[in-house]
C-alpha cells in the first residue's frame, strides 16, 4: 500500500523534470536577422545603437564591424579567468556584426562573445548567450523600422564613430 504513493511521487517528479528539460533554452550565437533595409542603412543604425550603449568601435571593415566594452563576466563564467593578474588586459563584452545584402534583403549576423585574459595573459573568448528575449525583439524591431528607400537613410556623424569615444550597449 505504501508503494503506490511513492510510485506516484516518483512519476510526478520525473514528469516535472522532463517538462523542465523541454523548456526552450537560449542558444549561443551567431544570431541571424533579416531586413529589407540596405546594409549601409542598417550599419548606421547598429553603430549608433552600440555607441549609445557605451561600446567602443574596435574595428570597421565595410560590412564587418566589432564593438566592445569592459564588463564583468557572470560569476559562473568567470571562474577560470585571470583578468586581475594581467596588466592592461580586461574582460570585455564583444559584439561582432556581419552584414550581407542579396536580392533586396540584408542578412545581419550577430556574434556576441566574452573576451578575457587566460592564465598566460593571452586573449581567450567564450560564447556569450544572448538570452534577453526583449533585447533580441528590440534589435529585430530596429531592423524592421529601418528606412528602405535611399532618400530616408540615416546619416552617420563621423565624430560619433571614433573608436576613442563610445558608450555602452547591448544590441
Amino acid at each position: 500500500m505504501k508503494q503506490v504513493p511513492i510510485l506516484i511521487l516518483i512519476l510526478a517528479i520525473s514528469t516535472l523534470g522532463a517538462a523542465r528539460d523541454k523548456k526552450a533554452k537560449a542558444r549561443p550565437g551567431p544570431y541571424v536577422f533579416t531586413s529589407k533595409a540596405s546594409a549601409q542603412t542598417l550599419k548606421v543604425l547598429i553603430v549608433q545603437a552600440n555607441l549609445r550603449e557605451g561600446y567602443t568601435l574596435d574595428s570597421d571593415n565595410q560590412l564587418q564591424f566589432r564593438f566592445s566594452k569592459p564588463e564583468q563576466m557572470p560569476v559562473v563564467d568567470a571562474i577560470f579567468t585571470a583578468s586581475n593578474m594581467c596588466k592592461g588586459m580586461t574582460t570585455k563584452k564583444v559584439w561582432s556584426y556581419t552584414l550581407a545584402e542579396l536580392n533586396g534583403i540584408t542578412k545581419v549576423i550577430v556574434q556576441p562573445v566574452w573576451e578575457y585574459p587566460d592564465d598566460y595573459c593571452k586573449t581567450e573568448t567564450q560564447e556569450l548567450i544572448w538570452s534577453q528575449r526583449d533585447e533580441i525583439a528590440a534589435f529585430q524591431a530596429m531592423l524592421d523600422k529601418a528606412p528602405t528607400s535611399t532618400a530616408q537613410k540615416p546619416t552617420l556623424n563621423p565624430a560619433s564613430v571614433s573608436p576613442a569615444v563610445a558608450p555602452a550597449s547591448t544590441p
